[in-house]
């Protein structure tokens, strides 16, 4: 071979040796597991990076640098995970694999760190229940939930008895929400109100439904605490500042002067953003005549604060001569009664109620604005104790109707109930909306007459921020019986054919013990499908079960159709199981629900379970928490 023959064969073997070397390979780099789109402060999640072109791994980096979180290892190999730790803070965070071979090649994921799924901002709040003194009481307010989950706000609480808000209010100067990836968890109000709560601590467990809506009860649970308490709610989020509509249905339950239960409900205008003029129903047994129908009233409203609280005074002292309101949005505000004026005797005791009050859009309404409809009617504490829930179909005559529900009453300690019973009667609508149901007497037990005032077709009375059904209207409810008051909703039904998957629910059991109607409130979880399978938080300051005030239970139940009544279900047998500081107890439960669509049912325990207590409650399908997936970049 000779000199030039050698020097080539020489250039050859190099190329071929750097080439295979990598030399000519570009180095890439990407993410190839990612962290989640949000995390938790402080939480944990596994990253990995592929690397292709040369052997050496990454190193890892985030912004903004020192308040970013932390990895563990800081460099990996290619495919080898690396544990990222979120910060304590809550915001946006970059996420960077940089090559270890060249550092102008990186990869990234963005991250949101954020408290509760990222549920924060302003939210109104309201319940009903009894306190540990065994009184009916009110509770409305807002709070501003930031980032973190830390709050603050304000409220008015009113048991109509010995504890109420002072005039301006109770302040709201701390607390936080917690909640799971579920939506589950608590809200804890910390007040400069020593009387409420647990020294001025409220706690509730809350299920949210979606971003904006959860279903709530208080759940203070320390029973030698004087003021503790148990109530159902719900929690909904806040457009602010509102200007409100003019024209709206109303509906309030409460306690009167001698502590028996009080329901109004009625319309009113409003005319300049202050000046109302309106009719109102009150059921109030201690009174004659009762009930009393199409009563006028005027009153002047107070615009809202930032927080969305304002003040309403009216002429009529059954619905409350001073109101507190809080503002949802627009076409929605929950009322409360904060300082009323005694009614009949200044020796007795003042009232309370709370209630919420909804737009009527455009109007006019007509017969025609009521369709097919699904109801819940419920009482409180203070009267006798009953819970209602059926459907109906108007017929072709459009002021009446037939339809299916069910009655669940408890009198003394002996039950009177109603499964599937066939209901007909008819209605009235006035154009603007005020109107009534007349359930023909004795086709549903003690529940025969209801006032039923309009709704805007576009608002979701359940869920104020959510999308209606459209089409016909809902109601706000409000029996107007002489034996029996409570209140409830009236909402289209839009499908009959069954629902699954994954649903929020709460109850409010009343249970009659001896001497006084204790109170246990419920708020859970379940997947529904071929059964209803689920679990949650039971309030029971009263310790009714004997197992704590604040106890856990899962359940476990078979759906059946009723073949007989399309939207009507039979939940049973239902077992619950309690868990509490004890062993743990089973509770055999009956329940039917109706299908108002696959999102939105109502449920009422069966009194054929022989239980003598009795629940109404909702059952709400779920969406998924938190912000939208953020998007991933990478760098080639």
């Amino acid at each position: 071979m000779n000199r030039k023959s050698l020097w080539i064969a020489l250039v050859l073997l190099s190329v071929t040796y750097f080439s295979g070397c990598g030399g000519s390979s570009p180095v890439t780099v990407t993410i190839s597991t990612a962290p989640p789109a949000t995390l938790a402060p402080n939480a944990t999640a596994q990253i990995v990076a592929t690397v292709t072109g040369t052997a050496e791994g990454v190193n890892w980096s985030c912004t903004p640098v020192g308040s970013c979180g932390s990895f563990a290892p800081a460099s990996t190999a290619t495919l080898v995970a690396t544990t990222y730790t979120a910060p304590a803070t809550t915001g946006p965070v970059v996420i960077t694999a940089t090559s270890a071979k060249n550092a102008s090649v990186t990869a990234s994921a963005n991250v949101t760190i954020q408290a509760n799924d990222g549920i924060a901002g302003n939210f109104a709040f309201y319940v009903s229940g009894l306190d540990y003194g065994l009184d009916t009481y009110s509770l409305a307010g807002a709070v501003n939930i930031a980032a973190d989950g830390t709050l603050t706000g304000e409220q008015d609480w009113n048991n109509g008895f010995d504890v109420s808000s002072p005039a301006g209010g109770d302040m709201i100067t701390g607390g936080n929400l917690m909640i799971d990836a579920n939506g589950s968890g608590t809200l804890t109000l910390i007040t400069n109100n020593p009387n409420v709560g647990n020294a001025g601590t409220e706690t509730f467990t809350v299920s949210f439904v979606n971003n904006n809506h959860a279903l709530i009860i208080e759940s203070d649970g320390n029973g030698t605490q004087a003021q503790s308490a148990t109530s159902s709610g719900s929690l909904d989020r806040q457009t602010l500042p509102s200007t409100l509509t003019s024209n709206f249905s109303f509906a309030l339950s409460g306690v009167g002067s001698l502590g028996f239960i009080v329901t109004t409900g009625g319309v009113f205008t409003l005319t300049g953003g202050t000046a109302i003029a309106g009719t109102v129903d009150v059921n109030d047994a201690t009174v004659t005549p009762n009930p009393s129908l199409g009563n006028a009233f005027t009153g002047t409203l107070v615009p809202a604060d930032t927080l969305g609280r304002g003040t309403i005074t009216t002429d009529n002292a059954e619905l409350g001569t001073t109101l507190s309101y809080y503002v949802i949005g627009p076409e929605a505000i929950r009322l409360v009664v904060t300082n009323p004026t005694q009614v009949f005797n200044p020796l007795m005791l003042p009232p309370t109620a709370v209630g919420s009050a909804f737009g009527q859009g455009p109007g006019p309404f007509s017969a025609t604005s009521l369709g097919n409809s699904v109801f819940i009617d419920q009482s409180n504490a203070g009267g006798n104790l009953f819970a209602a829930v059926g459907q109906i179909v108007p017929t072709s005559a459009t002021t009446s109707f037939i339809g299916v529900a069910d009655d669940n009453e408890s009198v003394g300690f002996s039950g009177m109930f109603a499964d599937a019973a066939t209901i007909g009667g008819s209605y009235t609508i006035m154009p603007n909306g005020y109107g009534s149901l007349t359930i023909t007497p004795g086709d549903l037990v003690s529940v025969s007459l209801l006032g039923i005032y309009m709704v805007d077709p576009a608002i979701n009375v359940n869920d104020p921020n959510g999308s209606s059904a459209g089409g016909t209207s809902s109601a706000l409810l409000v029996d107007l019986d002489t034996s029996v008051a409570g209140v409830g909703v009236l909402v289209p039904q839009t499908a009959t054919t069954g629902f699954t998957g994954n649903y929020a629910l709460g109850l409010q059991d009343l249970i009659p013990t001896t001497g006084f109607s204790g109170e246990v409130d419920f708020v859970g979880n379940a997947v529904a499908g071929t059964d209803l399978v689920g679990s949650g938080t039971l309030s029971d300051p009263k310790n009714l079960f004997g197992l704590g005030t604040v106890d856990t239970a899962t359940f476990s139940a078979p759906i059946t159709p009723d073949a007989a009544n399309a939207g009507r279900y039979e939940i049973n047998p239902f077992t619950v199981t309690v868990n509490g500081t004890g062993a743990p107890i089973m509770i055999p439960e009956m329940a039917n629900a109706y299908e108002a669509s696959g999102t939105q049912l109502f449920w009422i325990e069966d009194g054929m379970d022989g239980r003598a207590s009795v629940f109404g409650g909702q059952i709400q399908a779920t969406s998924t928490l938190g912000a939208a997936a953020a998007k991933r970049t990478q760098k080639p």
